[in-house]
């Protein structure tokens, strides 16, 4: 069986999303290498946002930076990319209107895979965990990739309800010319790399789990958990379209993580980024 291998790297900047890891797959370890070179190009913003958004109900004025970041998995199926970060339209306005951001040149996602080697034509899948700006505004780079979507996601999406208007921008993904797969619930996209859904964020949210044949099991929880709080505690994100099916999903996550022995890795967490190994360091 082939396993995949993850890779995490980060840039110096602030957004309103989550840093995460990368992953990079394949059979043999000179393909593995490859991979952690291409983790690189997950280097990620980050802008600030209120802590009042780290669980359902709360209210605060404090503000926290948040690491937005992609996922690269390499297998010998083909490369996958996790998420695609903010759009290169919306960095102006995101430096512009949040004192907290920090954003470079070198941060966006074409110039990361360029500084690799890469081109935006080499990646197979691109998986969009969901369809909010910090995560599909570069699905507009990958005219000939498969964008992977939940379809009541992309339905959503498209006519969102007045909550959750802001955090859609059509420009992302309203690309009737590229290729897409409209999922319908958990699907193995390539040995060891399996979507899972994971509702309550936004109504076709999705996470990404994948065997690491030495790290183990890991899962890419997305927004579905936003810091490590979320998961030990059980508690539902600040911004959600069903906390109920929020909690739901945190408790599958948990569990399945419990039966394979593996790990979760939140989304959002600052801490947590700062444990785990960047690139070119990986977790194979």
């Amino acid at each position: 069986m082939r396993h995949p291998c993850l890779n995490f790297c980060w840039p110096d900047c602030n957004a309103e999303s989550r840093d995460t890891p990368r992953s990079s797959s394949g059979r043999t370890y000179s393909r593995w290498q490859a991979l952690h070179r291409e983790t690189d190009l997950t280097h990620t913003p980050r802008h600030g946002r209120h802590r009042a958004l780290r669980a359902f109900g709360e209210r605060s004025a404090e503000r926290v930076p948040i690491p937005i970041a992609c996922y690269l998995v390499k297998t010998t199926d083909g490369t996958v990319l996790f998420d695609t970060g903010v759009s290169p339209r919306a960095v102006p306005g995101l430096l512009r209107n949040d004192s907290m951001a920090r954003f470079e040149d070198a941060d966006l996602l074409v110039h990361r895979l360029d500084s690799i080697g890469l081109e935006p034509a080499d990646v197979d899948l691109v998986v969009l965990s969901h369809l909010h700006f910090d995560h599909a505004g570069g699905a507009e780079l990958f005219p000939t990739s498969e964008l992977v979507v939940q379809k009541d996601e992309y339905a959503t999406a498209l006519y969102p309800p007045p909550f959750f208007e802001g955090f859609y921008y059509r420009k992302n993904f309203d690309l009737p010319s590229y290729r897409w797969r409209h999922l319908d619930g958990d699907a193995e996209l390539a040995p060891g790399v399996t979507v899972l859904r994971t509702d309550g964020h936004t109504p076709g949210h999705q996470s990404l789990l994948l065997e690491l044949p030495e790290t183990g099991p890991v899962i890419l929880a997305g927004d579905s958990c936003y810091w490590q709080e979320h998961i030990d505690a059980e508690r539902v994100p600040g911004i959600v379209w069903n906390p109920a099916a929020a909690f739901q999903s945190i408790r599958r996550l948990k569990t399945l993580a419990r039966l394979v022995g593996g790990r979760i890795f939140p989304g959002h967490d600052p801490v947590f980024w700062k444990a785990v190994t960047p690139a070119p360091g990986f977790y194979r």
